[in-house]
């Protein structure tokens, strides 16, 4: 049987797991032959394993099995344990000897109380004197404090026995820790060789304990945004993949369950369209390029003599993944260069492509809730998924904050980038306020609200603006909150949440009224309070 050492090459990342590819040569006699590939980690998936291979040999079967090494430390620990052994006898030695100075303690002290109870009986029948009494006191005082000294010096003993046995045990747990059983598959493989020739296998298996999680960089530009995506690779499958061919992929390894009576939804995928955008796509950023650059004023002639400037150092290159979908609208990304990625508990970012998305910029305001107004970009998804990720959120380069995205169909509209507008002013004013007015309300208490919103733009282009405030909303007959909906030109309103949509030119400035009355019986109390 020949082994053969194999080195991990291509590695192909899922959401939940990973495809790994090891390739290895050797050099075979013609005839049947048994190749042996060792050192896989236990974290590959058994009925995973496939063979593939280059040279004049045909592939009869593989074995894959199961096999445990131990690593033994190199320290010797038997002179630690025999050294344990003779401090864990002396320790029960000691507390022994504790346990009997005790006990004549507690002799000691019953003798001294019984002499003394007896004491009084003798001394009246004068068969004791007093000088026999202060005699058995001194003698007695001295033999308890000899017991005690003898318990404390056994004691402080014991205590020094205990700290070595601590000690001891310390260095025995850091050398058995070191010795440890791993388990690992071995692949057997038996090939037919035609000729004797050196023969390339690729073994290729799944396994758990490697992940990816999706990152972005949205830079926002008027009219556009660019979205850059990453990917958080984790490989913790106990195996370094160092220069490997990366693949990223959205698919997932886990099984995935049709579940009766759900609906299926499909959509029709046609490779040449796509193609064909992507084309177009770049035929119009060549064209957009040339046309700036036929643009460009032509520079001065240079005096004589006089030596032409610098050229500016050009800027750096960025590469990036190849990016193909597969069945069901799974995307590949297939890095240009290999890379590594170690066998570590860290998240190591990978660029995978950057796309360019339709976005404008909107901004928005609660007049009853927000002091300032924000502004938001509303950005329209290309053809392929956003799947949820973090992203780290730019406005023309300046760093904005973190945000999230969640999923994202293709050509789906979502907002990002909420950030304060400092180029819109609003105000929300109360105008008039008016109590119940005796005579009119016939037994009811009433008021009325009248409010002025004032928005101004110092903006240089024209802005898009959503504005919204609330007014009371009561379910109770006992309640009633009157207002004209129709003078308002709201846009829409649920639950007296009202939406206007406005547009607001350049250093333009719009107002915003609107009146409403509250009208409740005498008995009833409002909760909250009205303003």
């Amino acid at each position: 049987m020949t082994e053969i050492k194999t080195k991990v090459q291509r590695v192909t990342v899922f959401r939940d797991g990973a495809r790994v590819s090891r390739n290895g040569t050797a050099k075979l006699d013609a005839g049947p032959q048994k190749v042996l590939v060792k050192g896989i980690t236990s974290y590959a998936q058994e009925d995973s394993f496939r063979v593939k291979g280059k040279g004049p040999a045909a592939l009869s079967t593989i074995d894959v099995r199961r096999t445990e090494v131990v690593f033994d430390p190199k320290e010797d620990v038997k002179p630690l344990y025999d050294d344990l052994k003779k401090l864990e006898r002396s320790l029960q030695k000691t507390n022994d000897e504790i346990e009997t100075h005790n006990q004549r303690l507690s002799n000691i002290r019953g003798m001294v109380g019984d002499f003394a109870g007896n004491f009084g009986m003798l001394f009246a029948a004068n068969e004791a004197k007093i000088e026999q009494l202060m005699e058995m006191d001194s003698k007695s005082d001295k033999m308890v404090e000899a017991v005690k000294k003898k318990i404390r010096n056994l004691q402080e003993n014991r205590k020094e026995i205990q700290d070595q046995i601590n000690i001891l045990r310390n260095n025995i747990g850091q050398i058995e820790s070191k010795r440890r059983t791993d388990s690992f598959y071995e692949v057997e493989i038996s090939l037919e060789v035609r000729d004797k020739a050196e023969v390339e296998l690729d073994v290729t298996y799944q396994v758990s304990g490697a992940y990816w999680i999706p990152s972005y960089d949205v830079d926002l530009h008027p009219g556009n945004a660019k979205v850059r995506r990453m990917a958080l690779v984790s490989n913790t499958t106990r195996e370094d993949w160092d220069k490997v061919n990366l693949i990223v992929s959205t698919a997932t390894a886990r099984p995935v369950e049709a579940v009766e009576g759900s609906p299926l939804i499909i959509t029709a995928y046609d490779p040449e369209v796509l193609r064909r955008r992507r084309d177009e796509r770049r035929r119009v950023s060549s064209a957009r390029a040339m046309k700036k650059e036929k643009a460009m004023p032509r520079p001065a002639a240079a005096a004589p003599g006089a030596m032409p400037p610098p050229a500016p150092p050009p800027e750096i290159e960025e590469e990036f993944a190849e990016a193909s979908e597969a069945a069901s609208g799974i995307s590949v990304y297939e890095l240009p260069k290999p890379v590594t990625i170690p066998f570590d508990n860290e998240r190591h970012p990978v660029t995978l492509i950057e796309e360019e998305f339709e976005s404008s910029t909107i901004h928005y305001w609660y007049a009853d809730g927000m002091a300032e107004v924000v502004a938001q970009d509303e950005i329209t998804n290309g053809d392929t998924v956003l799947l949820p990720g973090g992203a780290k959120v730019y406005a023309e380069g300046d760093y904005i904050g973190e945000t999230s995205i969640s999923l994202m169909s293709p050509r789906e509209k979502f907002k990002l980038g909420t950030r304060t507008a400092y180029d819109v002013k609003a105000t929300k004013k109360l105008v008039e306020r008016e109590v119940e007015k005796a005579g009119i309300t016939r037994g009811k208490l009433r008021r009325a609200y009248k409010y002025l919103l004032e928005i101004e733009s110092y903006s240089k282009r024209s802005v898009k603006m959503e504005v919204f405030d609330r007014i009371p909303h009561s379910l109770n007959p006992s309640i009633e909150v009157k207002v004209d909906w129709e003078k308002l030109r709201i846009k829409k309103q649920e639950l007296g949440v009202m939406e206007w949509n406005i547009e607001l030119e350049p250093r333009e400035k719009k107002n915003i009224e609107y009146n409403y009355a509250v009208e409740w019986e005498r008995n009833v109390s409002i909760n909250p309070p009205l303003p």
